[in-house]
């Protein structure tokens, strides 16, 4: 399936270095120039990765700061529509807060967490915000780089505090990672026989559609019956970790 990957972390994503390629200035001049996106543009800007995914990604100057309003985006997005099958967006939270409109016409939002005090707050007030802004998508919460026995959280305790079930677990695997580091390859590529390569796989295959929603587990989940207030005992927690009393600024 011809697919296309905008990674809009224009100062620091690592959509192109992840495959070992070099990004270009496909992403900043289509941002410095909205008027010169269009069907020839997208084919001159875009890096191959293979036959069928295409990048366009940037590594913009760290002094330069992004001046957008984000209509560069959405041009870029419906050019999308018009040359691929698929549209994958890698959108980082601040991107998510500056431009909103940029979910209208997504599908699926996979968001993805790791089992920390931080990431079940954040999980929560981006799933809220999903809910509330954007009730058209699908999220599927992924859990990844999951240890067993060594989390801040467990997975009862965070299911309880975000109010649904975790989708999917990617086991931690630092050899794997590193190994795709090396290879200059995604993750499931470099590492077919890997725990963590099948479920990666598995999310590939919910996202477009195409496996049983029984088989591979549930897209959606009925809320976790706590409230709020109850989702999780953090100081309790935290008391766990750190025996001193919390100090109140």
């Amino acid at each position: 399936m011809p697919t296309a990957l905008l990674d809009i972390d224009v100062h620091f994503g690592t959509g192109a270095l992840a495959l070992d390629l070099e990004p270009g200035r496909g992403l900043t001049d289509a941002i410095e120039n909205p008027s010169r996106i269009d069907g020839l543009f997208i084919e001159r800007a875009m890096v191959r990765a293979n036959d069928h995914l295409a990048i366009l990604s940037a590594e913009a100057p760290i002094n330069s700061p992004l001046m957008t309003d984000g209509t560069a985006f959405l041009q870029l997005e419906e050019e999308f529509r018009q040359a691929f099958e698929m549209t994958v967006i890698d959108m980082p939270r601040n991107m998510l807060i500056n431009f909103p409109h940029l979910l209208a016409d997504v599908n699926v939002v996979t968001l993805v967490t790791e089992m920390t005090l931080a990431s079940a707050r954040d999980s929560i007030r981006l799933l809220s915000w999903l809910k509330s802004n954007a009730a058209h998508v699908q999220p599927i919460v992924v859990a990844n780089r999951v240890q067993s026995g060594v989390q801040e959280i467990s997975r009862s305790d965070f299911e309880a505090s975000i109010e649904r079930k975790i989708d999917y677990t990617i086991p931690y695997d630092l050899k794997a990672a590193a190994n795709a580091a090396k290879l200059g390859q995604t993750f499931a590529e470099a590492n077919r026989a890997s725990k963590a390569g099948a479920v990666i796989r598995e999310i590939a295959q919910a996202v477009l559609g195409t496996t049983d929603v029984e088989s591979a587990g549930p897209l959606t989940a009925e809320p976790a019956k706590k409230s709020l207030l109850g989702k999780i005992d953090l100081k309790a927690m935290l008391a766990k970790k750190d025996k001193k009393p919390a100090k109140a600024n």
